[in-house]
């Protein structure tokens, strides 16, 4: 009997020392502290030049709440500026309840006008709000952030990585030869060349078409058939829609031509206005 109590006492003290290691080891965040592992989650995030979008799901851990976040410092990591994120862009501000049935008279008397940067950050959530109209050029912005609470701060260096690109295509019909590509020519007319290709051997304009169901795809005006393609005027940014190209098909049998039509859809966007050539491939 005598002898398990020692034993008793020995795993006892065993067990204290175990425990005394294991606080040593392990820090408890203090009240009003910041936890060393806060990041953001997917550092490394895409956008599209001119469009609105929100980007970063930040991680606090254990860190005590409510946090506050800036932006420190911006870098492009070729040498381009990194100006365009700056910029001062007009955005409507509501300043009355809006109840649905006012006229554009009513609506204008309800809002004000306010000039914000093209990228900034939400202080309390730390998400990169960057808004429509932007003219970011094609780069890879990194963001060093400062995260403070009650208890100090701490900078992030590189928090978030942000690749802009001017235009995308996002997706694309298997019954396309080929991805179709997408090219800025110039700063103006504000407007879309569709050209089509069969091979390697480009179509006049009228071997292509976009007028069937305009309620789907791009939004945009129709200028011209061309021998060179399909002209189309639009707005910017061309956001991404489900845009569908019909196809005109001739065959000669037995010396006569027949025709027939098939339809393709594809996804792209514009972000940057300017004058684009679009090539798609059958």
């Amino acid at each position: 009997m005598k002898h398990n109590r020692k034993i008793f006492r020995f795993l006892s003290a065993v067990f204290a020392c175990a425990m005394l290691l294991t606080g040593a080891c392990t820090k408890i965040p203090q009240e009003g502290s910041i936890a060393p592992d806060i990041n953001y989650k997917n550092r490394k995030q895409y956008a599209i030049s001119g469009l609105e979008q929100n980007i970063g799901d930040f991680q606090s851990s254990t860190s005590t709440l409510p946090l506050k976040f800036e932006i420190m410092q911006i870098r492009e990591l070729n040498g381009k500026t990194v100006s365009a994120l700056s910029d001062q862009l007009p955005v409507v501000r509501y300043n009355a309840a809006i109840v649905g049935n006012e006229t554009p008279a009513e609506l204008l008397m309800k809002s004000d006008t306010v000039m914000v940067p093209a990228v900034q950050i939400n202080e309390h959530t730390g998400r990169l709000e960057i808004l429509e109209g932007n003219l970011i050029p094609a780069g890879e912005y990194h963001f060093d952030i400062q995260v403070s609470n009650q208890s100090g701060s701490k900078l992030l260096t590189d928090a978030l990585v942000v690749e802009f690109k001017e235009f995308d295509v996002t997706e694309w019909s298997q019954g396309m030869a080929k991805q179709p590509e997408i090219e800025r020519v110039g700063d103006s007319p504000h407007q879309i060349r569709f050209v089509g290709y069969r091979g390697d051997q480009p179509l006049s304009g009228d071997f292509i078409d976009f007028t069937k169901d305009r309620a789907l795809g791009f939004k945009g005006t129709f200028v011209n058939d061309t021998d060179d393609g399909e002209i189309w005027s639009v707005n910017f940014p061309v956001k991404q829609a489900d845009t569908y190209c019909t196809w005109k098909m001739v065959n000669v049998v037995d010396g006569v031509e027949q025709v027939s039509y098939e339809s393709y859809n594809f996804n792209f966007v514009l972000g940057i206005p300017g004058s684009y050539v679009i090539r798609l491939y059958k």
